[in-house]
């Protein structure tokens, strides 16, 4: 972890202006922020063109690029991100806002702008299937149909409720398939029903990955769910959605730096809420490979 200079710096906030929350507090955090001797240049790009000339033309003035949207805005942005080589602010915008939860970044948009003022950084992993990278979870299977039947209508009407209405929809309708697990050499096969790798710690609204997981100890996560009847299933819910997937005997887990899995027959990967990639998939660590913007902890820069 370092420590920004906080004065004089210059960003580039690039807005998703569909995003649920755009316009709560964005006014107040903006004057924040430029309280903080920050100037700010507000971009709203479409699409991955937009973005990239939004951060080539200002990329050798910037310090940081903020991120304001959901955690699909986040991840379209993040390789753009990367590839600049600046450190990242997030203003959770979005639905689950599941990046910032894992960050301990305040929901509130205003308060979220303060912790950019501040200027404190900190190193995360970051996430990568195939091509494409990703900050929080990747799933293969019942998640996937969740993603595809939480369209934006129905998270326009249910908001956060919009993720557990729809497993339970895609759990009603839900299909078992083969998978195999290599997990640098140890070779698992499985019938499930789902396969989830994390990166970060939280998913679908606040869900965790993994009771210890974090977004910087340079391991994935992994679970899966077994191909078991409905109310056998069902029985291992609670487990998932307390995180406590490695003390359930019934659910498959296990941890690496890299994990590939095949299935088969392709199907869909999401990645932080978006199907964009198919198995096989091949998953890795990138550990340190992005700066953010979090709050300071009171161990930092304490002697030791």
């Amino acid at each position: 972890m370092t420590q920004g200079s906080r004065a004089s710096r210059r960003a580039l906030l690039l807005l998703n202006p569909n995003a649920g929350n755009a316009k709560a507090g964005l006014d107040v955090g903006l004057q924040c922020l430029r309280s903080a001797d920050m100037d700010v240049i507000v971009k709203r790009p479409e699409g991955p063109d937009g973005l990239r000339r939004a951060i080539n033309e200002h990329r050798d003035q910037l310090d940081c690029i903020i991120v304001g949207g959901g955690d699909g805005s986040m991840n379209f942005a993040l390789p753009f991100v990367m590839q600049a080589g600046l450190p990242m602010g997030i203003l959770p915008m979005g639905t689950a806002n599941d990046l910032a939860r894992t960050l301990d970044i305040p929901l509130n948009v205003e308060s979220a702008c303060q912790i950019i003022a501040d200027g404190h950084l900190s190193d995360i992993d970051v996430g990568q299937v195939n091509d494409r990278h990703f900050f929080n979870v990747a799933h293969i299977g019942l998640a996937v149909e969740v993603a595809r039947r939480a369209d934006k209508q129905a998270k326009g009407c249910l908001g956060p409720l919009a993720y557990p209405y729809m497993a339970w929809q895609a759990f009603r309708t839900r299909r078992t398939f083969k998978v195999r697990i290599d997990c640098e050499g140890e070779l698992h096969s499985l019938r499930v029903v789902q396969v989830s790798v994390g990166n970060g710690r939280f998913y679908g609204g606040g869900v965790p990955i993994a009771e210890d997981a974090t977004i910087d100890d340079g391991q994935l996560d992994l679970y899966a769910l077994p191909a078991r009847k409905g109310s056998s299933l069902l029985a291992l819910i609670p487990a998932v959605g307390r995180g406590r997937t490695r003390s359930t005997r019934d659910i498959f887990t296990l941890r690496g730096r890299e994990v590939t899995v095949t299935t088969n027959r392709s199907k869909g990967v999401t990645v932080d809420g978006e199907e964009v990639e198919r198995t096989p998939a091949r998953f890795r660590v990138l550990p340190g490979a992005l700066k953010v913007y979090t709050a300071a902890r009171e161990a930092d820069g304490v002697d030791s």
